[in-house]
């Protein structure tokens, strides 16, 4: 993300470098980050971290969850002042789904070249978030919304994407080269489902589908789905039944991705009284 962003578009914030170093932190931990972690890993103090927090989320750039941690709040589910509205009728979905597959269920995008967590939903026994989220930034081509994502983007870009991401050897499954990346999503395209076995961890398997696009890379929106490798075949093709319903129920709360005139509307400033 920019480093002038958030401070450019809130004048007079105070402390705008420790602000920024926090939202940086929070935008590079899609598990979401505790006060006293983000002391830890930025170095000011926590009482000063808890101030600023407050601010963060004031400004909407962030949101606590009842788990005590700090998410990331981007801005690809619209303005600001939609997400949090958005996101509350997201997770019931998200949470639906976790409970009749036994998957971890994440929702995905792509951010400043990084694949992103905007919201998840965990379950006993699947894969968590925190199990998964050392590297993710860097494993668009090695999970299945990742996947789902990449498929997405024209192929120039998606080339360009990966090119500039690189290719992370994550386990020996991993794919090394643009030419792998391409004829996975070749036999993925005529169901619409991305998979991956043990790409990403050689004990994990994920299923993937686009629930959004738009003139954006950042706009274009995936749901996924986390279980153990070893889950039978049966059990992966029920839950995979499920992930297409649960794209149908995302849809409509998504809505379509703003349009470049929304957006330059929503980035003017009020006019003057």
């Amino acid at each position: 993300m920019s480093a002038s962003r958030p401070t450019a578009a809130v004048p007079g914030l105070r402390s705008p470098d420790r602000t920024l170093r926090i939202v940086e932190h929070l935008s590079r931990s899609p598990q979401g980050l505790t006060a006293k972690q983000l002391a830890r890993r930025t170095g000011i103090p926590v009482k000063t971290v808890y101030h600023h927090l407050r601010t963060i989320t004031d400004r909407r750039w962030a949101w606590r969850g009842a788990d005590g941690r700090h998410y990331f709040l981007p801005d690809v589910l619209g303005p600001a002042v939609d997400v949090t509205a958005r996101l509350d009728r997201v997770r019931p979905v998200l949470r639906r789904l976790a409970a009749q597959t036994g998957c971890g269920v994440f929702l995905t995008s792509l951010r400043d070249g990084q694949l992103v967590v905007l919201a998840h939903s965990e379950t006993t026994g699947a894969p968590r978030l925190d199990d998964i989220a050392d590297g993710l930034p860097e494993a668009t081509h090695a999970t299945a919304g990742g996947l789902a994502l990449l498929a997405a983007l024209p192929a120039d870009r998606r080339h360009r994407y990966l090119k500039a991401a690189g290719l992370r050897p994550f386990t020996g499954q991993t794919a090394r080269s643009q030419d792998e990346v391409d004829d996975e999503l070749h036999r993925a395209a005529a169901s619409g489902v991305y998979t991956e076995h043990g790409q990403c961890r050689s004990d994990t398997a994920c299923s993937g589908v686009l629930v959004r696009t738009g003139p954006r890379t950042s706009d274009n929106l995936a749901l996924a789905t986390a279980m153990r490798i070893d889950v039978p075949d049966v059990r992966r093709r029920t839950a995979d039944r499920l992930l297409r319903l649960a794209l149908a129920d995302l849809v409509p709360i998504l809505g379509p991705a703003p349009t470049p005139d929304e957006l330059a509307s929503a980035a003017a400033p009020a006019p003057q009284a």
